[in-house]
């Protein structure tokens, strides 16, 4: 019975990431869409990552970064690692 415990795991593992690939795909396939979306509406997607007065504010207030990156992320969607960069480039 000690050999069950691993092959149910395994299996396990195996749904798990089969499950994460789908869920990629219809992420993916959503992401088309709302770009043809907003490239259909006319919307510039560079203009909504411009960072709003108050991002600006509290990227240069000492302390505040996280705060910042925060609001940031927010504001636009963006990961962590991109948005500290642009919070750390306006702190800087």
């Amino acid at each position: 019975m000690e050999s069950a415990v691993p092959i149910v795991a395994v299996l396990a593992l195996i749904w798990a990431l089969a499950e994460l690939a789908r869920i990629h795909a219809r992420l993916a396939g959503t992401e088309v869409k709302l770009a043809i979306l907003m490239n259909h509406l006319g919307v510039d997607r560079e203009a909504l990552l411009e960072p709003s007065e108050k991002v600006k504010t509290l990227a240069r207030t000492p302390g505040a970064t996280i705060e910042a990156i925060k609001a940031y992320r927010e504001q636009t969607g963006l990961g962590l690692k991109e948005a500290k960069a642009v919070i750390d480039r306006l702190a800087g």
